[in-house]
């Protein structure tokens, strides 16, 4: 559903409408510009994408006092994405005020607010596996969502399957294009297994990996031992050498909420969280033509499986519209709320000076 918003009372009202259903944990993210999507910025260009590996080791390389105090890859590519380097990390916030503020900080058009949750659209979630031919692997996530010691959905920065994602973000261009090649068999392999066996992988999936007699997923344990795959658990164990040499492909398709450590005073003040955004696959398969097109509209409905939609309209976001005219002073409002620029980059001297000069120049 669109809501179109005047004031920040209207927000807040429309909001509180929204929040009141304390069955979800809601994130926001505000857009200063009527964008036709909501990617993260790694998704922007080609290059960028090609050259993920390239862009992280290069700024740790250029920057290395800058990461002392990360311990995972994942709080690397956090820094990263908070001083503005592509990544493929979106930036939400737990409070919509927050999220308000950016999409009237700037631009020229309409602002825009998008709530997301920690929990899949299972109509979304289906769209997703359908087109990619693995319809049957639903049934692996409707087994999991209902047991509350893990959740595919939700993760914090120190969990070894982030660690995992964000270290796969590190491996070149070939390693990820054999890697998924495995990967993909073994989505191929498990929905036939569903299909045919009425069993999940998943069900066995403590036991699978000290498990000699697996026959029927024996492929994928010795894709295991290949470079790719040893090379990433390799740059897994840097930070957790206790890091075992397994992992869980069903993790790898989706998006996720991640919690983080705020690491500077803007992170706090933010009260900033990541959703990150999957890996396609395809994009690394030099035997698979791909318009790019195709990539950014797989990686939008990747994100769009944690996007809340409207219950009445299921095809419809539910997105906060603020036109164009009314940026100026629901800016103006949120400063008298103590949401202004020194609140939300206070590390920026420079920002704070420009304020107050324009304060006593009646701007």
């Amino acid at each position: 559903m669109i809501h179109n918003i005047q004031t920040v009372s209207n927000y807040i009202e429309e909001i509180e409408k929204l929040i009141n259903n304390k069955r979800h944990n809601y994130y926001f993210r505000g857009q200063d510009d009527a964008f036709s999507n909501t990617l993260p910025a790694i998704f922007r260009s080609r290059k960028l994408l090609d050259n993920e590996d390239n862009l992280f080791n290069d700024f740790l390389m250029t920057d290395p006092q800058l990461f002392e105090k990360c311990r995972t890859n994942f709080e690397r590519l956090a820094l990263m994405e908070h001083y503005h380097l592509p990544t493929r990390l979106l930036d939400v916030s737990s409070n919509p005020l927050i999220a308000l503020f950016f999409a009237v900080k700037g631009g020229q058009g309409n602002g825009e607010v998008y709530v997301y949750k920690d929990e899949p659209n299972p109509d979304k979630l289906a769209e997703m596996l359908e087109q990619r031919g693995w319809q049957n692997l639903i049934a692996e996530y409707k087994s999991k969502n209902k047991l509350t010691s893990h959740n595919y959905f939700k993760k914090n920065s120190f969990s070894n399957e982030m660690q995992l994602e964000s270290s796969l973000a590190r491996q070149s261009l070939a390693d990820k294009a054999a890697f998924f090649q495995s990967i993909k068999n073994f989505y191929k392999l498990d929905n036939d297994y569903i299909g045919q066996q009425h069993k999940l992988w998943s069900h066995s999936y403590d036991s699978y990996f000290d498990d000699q007699d697996s026959d029927y997923f024996a492929e994928f344990k010795r894709d295991l031992q290949t470079l790719p795959f040893l090379r990433l658990f390799e740059e897994a164990k840097r930070d957790i050498p206790s890091f075992a040499n397994k992992l869980n492909p069903l993790e790898l398709i989706v998006p996720k909420i991640v919690t983080i450590k705020r690491m500077s005073r803007r992170m706090e003040n933010q009260q900033g969280l990541f959703l990150f955004v999957p890996f396609i696959g395809e994009e690394y398969d030099p035997t698979i033509k791909i318009d790019y097109s195709e990539v950014e509209r797989r990686a939008q409905l990747a994100i769009d499986i944690l996007s809340l939609y409207n219950a009445e309209n299921p095809a419809e976001k539910e997105k906060y519209i603020i036109p164009a005219k009314y940026k100026r002073s629901i800016l103006d409002e949120l400063a008298k709320l103590g949401i202004d620029y020194s609140f939300i980059y206070p590390e920026d001297h420079a920002k704070k000076a420009e304020m107050i000069k324009a304060k006593y120049l009646g701007l």
